[in-house]
Parts: C-alpha cells; sequence; structure tokens
C-alpha cells in the first residue's frame, strides 16, 4: 500500500505542478510543517522550511496577478516552459526517496512528462479562452486553476489511491483534447507570422488574396464552373463549419458564383459550396491577430478565423450576384 500511495502523490504532484508549480510547492510544505497530513517522507522536510513557503506564497501571488490578463499569462507560460517540468521532475524525486539510481531516473522523467503534458495543456486552453473577445472566461478559468492547484495538491498528499485514478482520467482527457490545443497553437503562430510578414512587406495581404497555393490550384480548376470567375483568396481557420474540427485550417475562395471552403480530411481534398443565391449576409469583425468573418446562408452560419490583413481584402458584397471583373488567378 505504502507503493501505491507513494506513486499516487508521484503522479498528482508531478502533474499539478505543470499547472501551477508554486501553489503545488506551498501547500506541499505547509502540510508538512503543520501536520495536516501524516506520513509524508522525510524529503519534503526541505520545502517546509519557512523561506521555501514564503517565496512560494510569493511567487503564487505573482501568478495569481499575471494569470488573470490576457497576453501576460501566455507570456509567463512561456517563461515557465521549462520550469515547471523541472519542478514536476524534482518533486517526482523527493516521492522514491533513497532509491537506486534506475528508479530515480524513471521517476525524474515520469514527473517530468506528467508536468510538461499538463504545461502544454494549460497553456493551449489559454490560447484557446484567449481566442473569445470577452475577458471574463479567462478570469473565471485562471481561479479555476487555483482553487483546483491547492485542491488537487492536497488530494494528492492525503487521498494518493484516488488521485492515480484522477490522474489517468485528465490524461485521457488531455490525449483527446491535444488536437484542438496543436491546431489552435498553430494557428496563433500562423497570425503572428503573417502579420509582421504584412509589416515587412506591405503588398503581402494583396498578393496573397490573389494567388491560390499552388497545391490547390488544380484541384480548384477541377470543381470550378466554366464560367465561375474568380475573384478572393485567403487562408482561414474554421470556428463552425460542418464537418470540419474547430481551428482547422482552411483555403476560403470566393468567386462570382460561389464560396468554396476547401479543407483536409484524412489528407484528402473536400470543398465545401456555398452557392451565391444562398448568401444572406457577409461580416468581419476586427481583430487584433484574428479576425471573424461570418457568411450567414439560407442553410445556416458559417463562422471563420481570418487573417485581419486578408480580412480587409474581401470583396465587399458577396451577396450580390453583379457581374464582377476576374481577378487574374494565379498558383503559387
Amino acid at each position: 500500500m505504502e507503493i501505491i500511495a507513494r506513486l499516487g502523490s508521484l503522479l498528482g504532484l508531478s502533474f499539478i505542478s505543470g499547472i501551477n508549480l508554486y501553489a503545488t510547492v506551498a501547500v506541499a510544505g505547509l502540510c508538512r510543517k503543520f501536520g495536516l497530513v501524516q506520513g509524508l517522507p522525510a524529503e519534503f522536510d526541505i520545502l517546509a522550511n519557512d523561506a521555501v513557503i514564503a517565496v512560494a506564497i510569493l511567487l503564487f501571488a505573482l501568478e495569481f496577478v499575471m494569470d488573470k490578463v490576457p497576453g501576460l499569462d501566455t507570456l509567463w507560460d512561456s517563461i515557465h516552459t521549462v520550469i515547471r517540468p523541472f519542478g514536476g521532475a524534482m518533486l517526482a524525486l523527493m516521492q522514491v526517496g533513497d532509491a537506486s539510481p534506475a528508479i530515480e531516473v524513471i521517476a525524474f522523467m515520469l514527473g517530468a512528462s506528467l508536468a510538461s503534458t499538463a504545461h502544454i495543456t494549460k497553456a493551449g486552453t489559454r490560447l484557446i479562452i484567449n481566442t473569445s473577445p470577452e475577458p471574463f472566461s479567462n478570469i473565471l478559468v485562471s481561479l479555476a486553476e487555483d482553487a483546483g492547484a491547492i485542491g488537487y495538491t492536497y488530494m494528492s498528499l492525503a487521498y494518493p489511491q484516488l488521485t492515480i485514478v484522477v490522474t489517468l482520467v485528465c490524461l485521457v482527457l488531455i490525449g483527446l483534447s491535444m488536437p484542438l490545443i496543436f491546431r489552435t497553437i498553430r494557428m496563433l503562430f500562423s497570425a503572428l507570422f503573417f502579420k509582421i510578414k504584412c509589416f515587412l512587406f506591405h503588398e503581402c495581404a494583396w498578393t496573397s488574396s490573389r494567388a491560390l497555393p499552388y497545391t490547390l490550384d488544380a484541384f480548384f480548376d477541377e470543381h470550378r464552373e466554366t464560367d465561375e470567375k474568380f475573384l478572393w483568396t485567403g487562408q482561414a481557420y474554421a470556428i463552425r463549419v460542418p464537418r470540419v474540427p474547430r481551428h482547422s485550417r482552411i483555403q476560403a475562395i470566393v468567386t462570382s458564383k460561389r464560396v468554396h471552403i476547401l479543407s483536409r480530411h484524412w489528407r484528402r481534398l473536400q470543398d465545401h459550396v456555398v452557392a451565391a443565391d444562398e448568401l444572406t449576409q457577409s461580416k468581419s469583425y476586427p481583430g487584433f491577430l484574428l479576425s471573424r468573418w461570418l457568411l450567414r446562408t439560407s442553410r445556416g452560419d458559417l463562422l471563420f478565423y481570418l487573417y485581419p490583413a486578408l480580412a480587409r481584402t474581401l470583396p465587399q458584397d458577396l451577396t450580390a450576384r453583379a457581374e464582377h471583373d476576374e481577378y487574374p488567378l494565379r498558383s503559387r
């Protein structure tokens, strides 16, 4: 039973340190110092040191403030990309005590891996939340993380058997959500690079909106009608598009007769088409890194993220079927 208890504490403390390392250290130190949990390893005496507890609480207070401000929370998470996994690894080492070098290495790797997984999930989830225009969800999630870190640390020490089950369930949920997290990270970094590119080359957005990527050129030619005039194209990301996962990269193509939404499913291209007579409204909502592009149709609303510079090059009225001069289509 002692081995199971040590394993539960190891998994729990390493995992939650990837969310909030300083809260984990502070709670573990207080539990050891005031005897709130019995039977903790002797190695935890270092955490019960007054200076360690004071510094952990001070840093927790600083993180409490930083974590509530969109943008600053991402900066703070970036700084802790190495700190949290290393802290999780050190907490894991404290659980094994005087074990063989092989066990210590395994504990170190396991602790670092769990903390890294939790950290990536926390940072990625916060990026997803920061794409929301309202600030309150960011604050609520941050408060939940703070309370959860304190409660999870105590649970890991007092109820290690339960912690094993809860941690495994969390890891399964993280595995299911990881594709969305990676798509979001890719989307935001792509938006940042495109913004820098447009700053350096002022015609970048205009050129991109008139040039279809080479890999999609042949596919589009096969699916366009003979009298269909090319007007605009741009890289976008799905927010609400049928059969397209959220934040997946797509290529939008506007023509005189339809809007084509090209996406990949199992590495195969698919074309979601909206006819011009189905469109009732086209509207963009400005943003710093990403603008929102709304297409209202008779079959339902479609919503995308679009680079702001590209959004400004959109044709003015997609709902009108008036004759337009065809833009020259160039592949790139």
